[in-house]
């Protein structure tokens, strides 16, 4: 899956408004990107963090010549994956049916006040910065 067909699986959650589900998903990766490069790391209850870390200075060698080559230390995003998460790829949980999977918890029930059909969820954000995006 790529991100077109991530956004048009989402404008068909959001009730086929293909730009909201586009602004939602590039809002969300804007937010996620700007804080982790700040330092910040993002907690997803039940679906992972994504963090900043740094990996120290090295000696790397080139294969050609074996020459030693110092490599200043940098940092790169990570992304540690839930335990809950970890538990639906391995296997070990199934997904729930009629509501999202992405739980709070391992004691909650999963986000969002789905609908039995699973699609308009939009009512319950608080703030209602979803409806008001869709106004425009």
């Amino acid at each position: 899956m790529n991100k077109a067909d991530l956004i048009t699986e989402l404008a068909d959650r959001m009730g086929g408004d293909h730009q909201l589900a586009t602004e939602a998903l590039e809002n969300t990766l804007d937010i996620i990107v700007r804080a982790v490069a700040s330092g910040e790391s993002i907690t997803i209850m039940g679906f992972g963090i994504f963090e900043k870390r740094a990996r120290a200075a090295r000696v790397a060698r080139n294969p050609h010549t074996g020459e030693s080559i110092p490599v200043p230390p940098t940092y790169s995003p990570a992304f540690r994956p839930g335990q809950y998460f970890k538990s639906v790829v391995q296997g070990t949980e199934t997904l729930p049916e009629g509501r999202l999977a992405a739980k709070r918890s391992s004691s909650h029930q999963a986000f969002g006040g789905l609908r039995a059909n699973g699609v308009d969820h939009r009512e319950n954000v608080v703030g209602s910065a979803v409806a008001g995006s869709a106004q425009r």
